[in-house]
């Protein structure tokens, strides 16, 4: 598949011949970032609507190259994060959302604003409607790049323009020219999510992913996937795959730009929060919470002394070998590194003596996936460290914590 940059060679030579007037390419350039919920919130910014009182907004300072219209467009708008886009040449003040601001409201899905090369601006993106963990992904395509960095790096693949020294058949897309691209082979296994940009400026692009090189007299040969607009498609990780893009409907002389985002990384999740074990050490075990809101978790451990205690020690409740190690504190992806306390000096129920708190050594969590995970743990002064791999006990919020990382509309950032 040809470059924007590249394929305009071709079609001034063609519109020279033909006598077409000359085809501006659109540089595009995607800006991207992670809502965590551990992000700034105010009131509704213009444009936005709110059920929540307060939402998260994210700032990201940007220049651009050259002066001229840029084209806005919420990338993710229909797959995940929808945001409201304000633009601000100068500082963004929460308190005077109005001050500055270039964009006469917040772009919701796409818009135009006019841009100076040498200034510096900010972009803005807030939630739109209710608070929500997940990446966003806002891209400029105007007369030239964006520098930010909040910059992402997208494939020369995604972007092109059609002419008319390309191939054409007739698929289910419609009737018009085709560029292909691979082999190719994404980086993990999962859901990739697919938005035609230029949708809203130049032209209207289907893509069609194949496991085999393209067969033009049957396209639907090999096709796991046609999207039109915004979609998704199932691929895994060392398989390769054949990316077509083709006009909608009918043939065109015009550019396009599209995002293929890849699923949403592992992250710890309300979903995640139960019981776990080690089944080669049955009888002691974690307790694990997660507080999505304040981007914390608690963990409790459930042990026993390194080794048994003599047989002259005696426990009126309880085992007098029993150990439990607490830890709280902020989560990071789908890790924790957290502090291990430990709690001593108490009695069964009661207020008096009141016991104390200490730190000493550290635990390390870290999950594949919602089912399995281990916990590194240093035990300070007490001389031992090792890994335990940990799993469920009970698999009943297995489905929940996959809703929230892979669910309808979840793309990753880019």
């Amino acid at each position: 598949m040809k470059r924007c940059a590249q394929s305009a060679k071709v079609w001034v030579l063609v519109a020279t011949l033909m006598g077409f007037p000359e085809l501006a390419c659109a540089a595009n350039t995607v800006l991207s970032g992670v809502f965590n919920g551990a992000e700034a919130r105010t009131a509704s910014l213009p444009g936005g609507i709110g059920n929540d009182s307060q939402l998260g907004y994210q700032v990201i300072g940007l220049t651009v190259a050259s002066t001229g219209s840029y084209t806005l467009t919420d990338v993710f708008n229909f797959n995940g994060v929808d945001l409201t886009v304000l633009i601000y040449q100068g500082a963004f003040n929460p308190a005077a959302p109005q001050t500055n601001l270039l964009t006469t409201n917040g772009v919701d899905f796409s818009g135009v604003v006019e841009l100076s090369s040498g200034v510096n601006y900010n972009l803005v993106v807030q939630h739109w409607g209710q608070n929500r963990e997940g990446a966003w992904a806002v891209s400029f395509s105007g007369p030239g790049g964006v520098s930010s960095a909040a910059q992402a790096s997208v494939p020369a693949r995604t972007m092109g323009e059609f002419s008319g020294v390309d191939p054409v058949m007739n698929s289910d897309c419609g009737s018009g020219q085709y560029q292909q691209s691979g082999p190719l082979q994404v980086a993990r296994n999962g859901s990739y999510f697919y938005t035609d940009v230029t949708i809203n400026f130049a032209a209207d692009t289907c893509l069609q992913v194949y496991t085999a090189p393209l067969d033009p007299a049957n396209p639907a040969a090999n096709r796991i996937a046609l999207l039109d607009d915004v979609g998704q498609v199932e691929l895994s990780a060392g398989t390769p795959y054949y990316f077509v893009v083709q006009p909608f409907g009918e043939a065109t002389n015009d550019e396009f730009f599209y995002v293929l985002a890849p699923p949403a990384d592992f992250r710890l999740n309300p979903g995640m929060a139960g019981s776990w074990f080690n089944p080669a050490t049955n009888g002691q075990g974690f307790f694990l919470d997660v507080f999505d809101g304040i981007n914390q978790t608690f963990l409790a451990w459930f042990t026993y002394e390194l080794a048994r205690p003599d047989d002259s020690v005696t426990a009126t409740i309880g085992d007098p070998g029993h150990r439990w190690l607490t830890a709280f504190g902020p989560f990071e992806g789908n890790s924790a590194n957290l502090d291990i306390e430990w709690t001593v000096g108490g009695v069964f129920d009661s207020t008096s003596p009141a016991p104390t708190q200490s730190v000493d050594g550290s635990i390390l969590m870290e999950f594949e996936n919602c089912n399995s995970g281990t916990v590194t743990y240093d035990l300070g002064t007490a001389g031992t460290s090792g890994v335990v791999p940990i799993q469920r006990i009970a698999n009943d919020s297995v489905e929940l914590c996959e809703q929230l990382i892979f669910g309808p509309g979840q793309p990753g950032p880019l």
